[in-house]
């Protein structure tokens, strides 16, 4: 991420870097999501509730944010749900 996105993402982030609101632009949340997705290591296969775990760390609602990051491709997982990963390229 270039400078002016970290600018963009951190007025979304408390001093911990938990989300603290969620924004009204789809720009803006596109990146929220890369960011979530950034703490995730790449390659590494992650079970839902590790997912879960993970997510929680930065943000409150977990459950809708895990969804959107498998709908918009940053995060994979398996057909039956059981295993998510985010590849290396993203």
């Amino acid at each position: 991420m270039n400078e002016q996105e970290q600018n963009i993402i951190s007025r979304y982030l408390d001093n911990d870097g938990f989300v603290k609101t969620w924004p009204g632009k789809a720009k803006k949340r596109e990146l929220i999501l890369k960011y979530l997705a950034s703490k995730f290591t790449p390659g590494q296969k992650y079970s839902e509730p590790e997912v879960n775990l993970l997510l929680r760390q930065y943000i409150d609602d977990y459950v809708t944010r895990r969804r959107d990051l498998v709908e918009s491709n940053l995060l994979q997982r398996t057909d039956d749900g059981r295993v998510y990963w985010v590849d290396s390229k993203n």
